[in-house]
């Protein structure tokens, strides 16, 4: 009876965790939706200030380009940041290890290149692991825990890292991230943010065009650099959240057939046990019916 009786209490105990299990799996696929839709919308608003940065950069002189800190080449980093991006929680199968120990070969990398690389992570699991190496993290953001991040915590983040930049605190900032992918977790990349220049907007069309501003150039042609900065940023953020999220969806879903398994062997050990159980009682109340016949010396006497 003891083993039927564990038997019973480790089912009991599995059949309690599968509704958890089951509504983690939901939440991580309402946030691997959201991450998706929001890493498109932002794709599509770049592509179009990519547009309008193609038709009016090559007519502003490289004077004004430079009072609005495009450069005309890649100037190679000397002191860059690296704004590393894992998740806030676990959970999510492979996925912060696989961002952590990417980011520390790119940063080792970089070093090789730089005087000394800043780092700085948004989510605290790829903090908690390039600290056990040693590194030290000189920007910390924290992620939202139940849902995906939105557009004031990025803004935020952009206004100081931007005020990093122009303290000279830094010379370049790269975004490390997982590039999406449904069906599995990708190495992790890191893309170059800022500062901005001329080979990293897309070259203009051939055939000549007139364009017409309304308001003073610079003005605008900065707030199209900042908006397409910042929604390139806010994509790599999303494009991240995308792959933790498809990577806790895929780690729910794996648990949640374990754990089905389980009952079900669990279910055929209890119902196992409970046969065998019957069949000793059984066995014992025979042995005792027989026991208290009379035996044939008795029956003569």
């Amino acid at each position: 009876m003891d083993d039927i009786e564990r038997i019973r209490e480790r089912r009991d105990n599995v059949e309690a965790i599968e509704p958890v299990v089951n509504s983690m799996r939901t939440i991580s696929a309402g946030g691997w939706r959201q991450a998706l839709a929001r890493m498109e919308a932002s794709r599509r608003y770049c592509s179009y200030l990519e547009r309008a940065l193609a038709l009016s950069v090559p007519r502003v002189p490289a004077r004004v380009l430079g009072t609005l800190g495009i450069a005309s080449a890649v100037i190679p980093a000397r002191a860059p940041l690296m704004l590393v991006i894992s998740s806030q929680r676990g959970l999510c199968g492979a996925y912060n290890e696989t961002v952590a120990q990417g980011a520390e070969r790119l940063i080792t990398a970089q070093s090789l290149q730089s005087d000394v690389v800043h780092i700085g992570v948004l989510g605290a699991r790829a903090g908690a692991h390039l600290r056990r190496l040693g590194r030290e993290i000189a920007h910390e953001w924290p992620l939202p825990t139940s849902r995906v991040a939105d557009m004031p915590l990025v803004a935020s983040m952009s206004a100081d890292l931007r005020d990093e930049l122009d303290d000279g605190r830094c010379d370049a900032i790269y975004v490390v991230y997982s590039p999406y992918r449904a069906d599995s977790v990708s190495p992790p990349v890191a893309e170059r943010w800022l500062p901005v220049d001329l080979s990293m907007l897309p070259r203009p069309p051939s055939e000549p065009s007139q364009v017409f501003y309304e308001g003073d150039p610079e003005i605008l042609l900065q707030r199209a650099i900042d908006g397409w900065a910042i929604g390139r940023l806010y994509r790599m953020v999303m494009e991240a959240a995308a792959s933790e999220q498809a990577a806790r969806y895929r780690a729910m879903e794996t648990a949640s057939g374990n754990l089905k398994r389980m009952t079900e062997e669990l279910t055929l050990q209890y119902h196992s046990a409970r046969q065998h159980a019957i069949t000793m009682e059984m066995l014992d109340l025979a042995s005792g019916v027989e026991g208290s016949r009379p035996t044939q010396e008795e029956v003569e006497d």
